[in-house]
Formats: C-alpha cells, structure tokens, sequence
C-alpha cells in the first residue's frame, strides 16, 4: 500500500472513531453544543443589544439509560435499527415477546402482527439462522426516571383502570382527552383480587408460583414511563390478602378452617391470611418491584381482614406471635413501608368507608385502625361510595342519593383521625344504588370532597367507563377557566 492511500485509509479510521465516540456520548455532545452555541448568542447580544432573538438557558442534564446495553443473545443493534438472528427454529411470538421492551409497542401481540408484516413471513415460524427486522425500535438512550427523594403528593384527579384496560392503545388514546379535562393521575391494577400479577414479575414467589402467567401488561416498565412522559402520577394498586391465585398455589397461605383444618373461605371469596409471613412477604416484594421500576405512589387495597362467611371458624397462623387483627395490619404496614421509604415511593391504603365513623365492631373486624395505620402511610383513600352504606345509615334511608354528604363526613371524619395524613377519597363512578347518576352526581363528590379538606380524589369505576366523570371534568375545567379570565379582567 503506497503512502498516500494510508494517509486516506487513516484519515477514515479517524473519521469512523469520531463518529463512534460522538453516538456514544451523543448527550454530552449535544450539551457542548448546545452551550457554545449559547455563549456565541449571548457574545452577540453584548455586541447587538437591540437583537430581537430569546436566549433559553441550557436544560439542565439528565441522566440516560442505554437501551441497548446487555442485548440478549441473537440480537443486533445499530442506532435505530434493530436486527434478530434467530438461534434456532422459532415462533414469531417468541421472538416478539422478547423483543417489546426495545420497540414503541404495548402489546406483544401488535409487534408480532407488525414483524410479520415487515418481514414478508408467509408464517408464524422462522428458521434457524434468519435475520429479522424488528420495527419501530426506540431511541438508544432514553431519559432515566430515577428519584432521590419521595414525589410530591399532588391534588389528585385520578381514575382505576383494570390491568386489561390500561394495557389497551384504545384505553391509553383515550385517556388524552381525560388528560386535557383534568385528570392528572392513573391508579393501574398491579394484582387485583384475582391474584393475577399483571406483568412479567422477577419476584422469585411469583415465578415460583406463576402468578404471572396470564398477565395483561407486556411491558409495565414501558408504561409507567409513558404515563409519567404525559405528565401522569402513577399509582400502582395492588389487592393484598384477597387473593384467589396465591391462595390456590399455596394453600397452606390460606386462612385455615377450625373445623375441618383445610383452606377457609368467604363463599367465593378466596383469602390468604394477613398474618401469615410468607402472605406479608410476597406482597412486599411486589411493592418493591414495582417502586424500581418508577411508579410514584403504592396503594395497598384489600389491606384488612375478610368481614364476610363463617368468621368463628377462620383460624391464623400468627407468625408474628399473637396479637389482634389491628396489630396485624398495622405491623404489615410498618413492614412494608419501612421497606418502600429508601426507595422514594409514597405508600397509600384503601380503607372501608365504614371505618371513618369510627364503631369499634368494624375496626376489630377488618383490622383497620386508622390512627395507627396513619403512622406507616402518606394518604390514606376511605372508599366512601354512598351506595355502600346500608340504608337508613346517619338517618338516610337511601345513602345512595345523598352523594355530598357521605363523602364530605367521611373525609373530615377520617381527618380529624389523621391529621398528619393526606386523606384523598374514592368517588362513586357508577350508578349502583343511586336514582340520578351523571355529571352533577360527580359533582357533589367532589364538592364534599374539597370542602372537607381532602387532597385531590379518585373515581372507580369497575368497567372503566368514565362519561360522566369526563363531563363533570370538563365542566369543571370550563368554570375555572371562566374565573381566571374574569379575574385577570379586573
């Protein structure tokens, strides 16, 4: 090779590891750029006072994560780009589900039918050694969301969405107009009643006991980050000692009956025992779980004993030594939350909307005591749906019509119980029990609910169908907007 084809040959060696080092710290370049850029506007403005451009102030820099790095066996990247060389023989729904956390889809399903699609396959089988595009693969650096300290509680204005609803594109579309009315917060169910762990765990008693199995969320992590993307508080929900699946996987996690000294039921519902250590453990773990992978808030739901079926025969492991059952719950959730504090995470418990008034029969039977619960949490969420309470309850013989007040007794009771706590109730969103439910029936709620000095609400709907609360919403929004022009007109 004569002289000057190695000078050439060097310079696009140089050229090539330039470019390399400027993807690899493509952040950093950008922050240099952007701030000799900066200082170069701002030399002119000295120059040029009269120069009619804005200078911004750099964007502080964020921390990133690298997509891309620890690959799995078989894949390629480049950029954009990512490739897939297939091992051996495989289905095509193998090789999506491994490949959804790298791409924009929220279900494996979507990018299997898209990679078919792309890649002109007659099949859902690919052979060994084939080479597949994967499309719509995402950025190789996105913005971490890492926390050093406890989000803020916000004024929350939140809707429940099962875990098969907000892992729907028709739900996450639909939630923009919510979004635009006012919603500011999404409570997702990470494990309801039915024990189903909604995504892929790595806590090693879901995996053992496969409570995952029939998840609905693909990627909880991509979701979490693209409701926080849209400026959503995420709570993640999840249903503690009511628990069909681990109560069939592990039956000796159940309540026990005296009688017989098999598992003890409620009729159809299916309870672990809240005093059983394995029980607390595994939803611990799963709270943990879902703190590092970045939800804001914890919300523990079915944090109680069960008040229904033969509860003389109901007989408990004590792991902890015997106490009562507000001792119980109140040791489990100082565990939890002795556990989820390190980890910047607010920690929340549903409560019976019964509980506020404060009978000690309902307090000894579920277990929830909430002055002392109040010390191990930062909100606390009463479930006041009028329709709950028997009739003829405070002289109402139809609770259910009388929206303003259950709501607006209820959280001033549960105040003045827990001073220190944010108290931010659940809202009827359904016409259970009710004679007239629509926008003006959300309405009243929210009334009692800011009247008593809550902090924002939340509105469940089993169904996840929320017409009437958009209404209310936009109306709502309407009348604030009305009284900040007529405010900034004077």
């Amino acid at each position: 090779m004569n002289r000057r084809n190695r000078q050439i040959l060097t310079l696009l060696l140089c050229a090539l590891m330039l470019q390399w080092l400027i993807v690899i710290n493509a952040p950093a370049v950008a922050l240099l750029a952007d701030s000799i850029q900066g200082s170069i506007l701002v030399l002119y403005r000295s120059v040029f006072p009269k120069s009619t451009f804005t200078i911004i102030g750099t964007v502080e820099r964020r921390e990133h994560t690298a997509v891309y790095r620890n690959l799995p066996p078989g894949f390629i990247h480049c950029g954009r780009t990512l490739l897939f060389q297939a091992p051996r023989d495989m289905r095509l729904r193998e090789i999506a589900d491994s490949a959804l956390r790298f791409t924009h889809f929220f279900r494996r399903y979507q990018l299997e039918r898209t990679i078919k699609e792309y890649n002109g396959f007659r099949s859902d089988s690919v052979g060994k050694g084939t080479v597949v595009y994967i499309p719509y693969s995402i950025a190789p650096r996105i913005p971490a969301h890492r926390r050093t300290a406890k989000p803020a509680i916000i004024d929350s204005r939140g809707l429940y969405y099962t875990g098969g609803a907000i892992a729907s594109e028709k739900t996450l579309s639909s939630l923009e107009r919510f979004l635009e009315a006012g919603i500011n917060t999404v409570v997702f169910d990470a494990k309801d009643i039915t024990g189903i762990v909604n995504y892929r765990s790595h806590v090693p008693a879901a995996i053992e006991y496969n409570t995952h199995a029939r998840r609905c969320i693909d990627d909880v992590d991509k979701l979490i980050r693209h409701l926080k993307e849209k400026g959503v508080y995420v709570i993640g929900r999840i249903a503690v000692f009511h628990d069909h699946a681990l109560y069939r996987a592990k039956p000796e996690f159940a309540i026990r009956s005296k009688s017989s000294g098999k598992p003890w039921s409620a009729g159809a519902e299916l309870w672990c025992d809240p005093t059983n250590k394995h029980v607390q453990d595994y939803n611990i773990a799963l709270a943990i779980e879902l703190a590092e992978k970045g939800v804001d808030e914890i919300q523990f739901d079915y944090i109680r004993f069960p008040t229904s079926g033969n509860l003389g025969d109901a007989a408990f492991a004590h792991h902890f030594g015997a106490m009562s059952k507000e001792a119980t719950i109140t040791n489990f959730l100082k565990r939890a939350h002795a556990e989820l504090s390190p980890r910047h995470v607010n920690l929340s418990v549903d409560i019976f909307g019964v509980v506020a008034w404060g009978k000690e029969v309902d307090i000894r039977q579920t277990g929830q005591r909430i002055e002392q619960m109040a010390k191990y949490c930062e909100v606390i969420s009463p479930m006041l749906y009028p329709s709950h309470f028997n009739d003829d309850f405070d002289g109402f013989a139809n609770p259910g019509d009388q929206p303003y007040y259950f709501i607006n007794r209820g959280c001033a009771r549960v105040r003045a119980l827990a001073p220190q706590t944010t108290v931010r109730p659940w809202l009827q969103a359904f016409r259970w029990r009710t004679k007239s439910y629509n926008d003006d029936y959300i309405l009243e709620q929210v009334r009692g609910a800011v009247e008593a000095g809550a902090k924002g609400y939340l509105f469940w709907n089993a169904s996840n169908s929320y017409d009437p609360v958009y209404a209310a919403m936009r109306r709502l929004a309407d009348e604030k907007r009305k009284y900040a022009e007529k405010g900034h007109g004077q």
